[in-house]
């Protein structure tokens, strides 16, 4: 099995499941001790994810991110979080 990472796409009408496969996928990831995070672009997205947080909450990104040269979020190598990004085997974002 090859550890390479990549970035997928879910786009579906509503009513169509989403919610649903994204509840799959964080629950089977979590199954086998994995870390999965569930990020949201809402508070009321991330509701209904298992484990939901905000984006702007969760990676600590900055609110002006069109005023700043170079955006980045605020979050250190060794803090908790930065250990928990290097270490979770997927990210969702809703």
């Amino acid at each position: 099995m090859t550890k390479s990472g990549g970035t997928f796409f879910l786009d579906a009408p509503g009513g169509t499941g989403k919610t649903f496969l994204i509840r799959l996928i964080l629950a089977t990831v979590r199954s086998k001790n994995d870390i999965a995070l569930a990020l949201a672009s809402s508070g009321i997205a991330a509701t209904l994810l298992p484990g939901g947080r905000t984006a702007h909450s969760a990676l600590k990104l900055p609110w002006n991110i069109q005023t700043i040269n170079t955006p980045t979020c605020n979050i250190s190598k060794t803090s908790g979080m930065g250990k928990i990004l290097q270490k979770c085997k997927v990210i969702v974002w809703d």
